[in-house]
This record gives structure tokens, sequence and C-alpha cells, in this order.
């Protein structure tokens, strides 16, 4: 795997316990990968999904807005059906 050598200006500190730690660094031997890049990597791919959806959420939401805004047309069987009076009246 390559990675890129990119300036790295910020810290995550995590608290987890020995087995854990243990675990962890085991795998990312196994991978061939440090720590950091074994549990970043997957971590940021998590990430990217769901700010993706909720992107996705946004655009929804506005094109539902957007709908919503429009006039709305009235439906002539419907206010025919309106006319006729209440369920109980028919």
């Amino acid at each position: 795997m390559v990675a890129l050598a990119l300036k790295k200006d910020a810290r995550l500190d995590l608290k987890l316990t020995l087995n854990n730690k243990k675990l962890l660094a085991q795998a990312a031997i196994l991978r061939g990968v440090d720590m950091t890049t074994f549990i970043i990597e997957p971590a940021l791919k998590a990430a990217r999904e769901v700010v993706e959806q909720v992107e996705l959420k946004k655009t929804e939401q506005m094109a539902l807005f957007k709908a919503l805004s429009k006039p709305s047309q009235p439906i002539e069987g419907l206010k025919d059906l309106l006319s006729t009076g209440t369920f109980s009246e028919r």
C-alpha cells in the first residue's frame, strides 16, 4: 500500500482496552501498515459514506420543499367531492 505524504496537523486520541490495542496492532502488522493507517482508513470510508447519505437527503429535502412551494392546481374531481357535503351526508 502506498501512503501519501500529507501534512498531518491534527491529532486524535483514543482510549481503549489493552486487549483491543493489542488486537489492532496485530491486525495492522498482518496487513502490513501502521496502526494509524489501519484504524483511520476504514473510519474515513465510513465517514464519507455517512456524509454522502446526508448530502443526498439534503438534496431530496430541497426537492420536496421546492415541490411543496409551488402553488397547487385545483383538481375538478376533488372540488366536486368536497362540494357534496360530509361523508355522513352522502
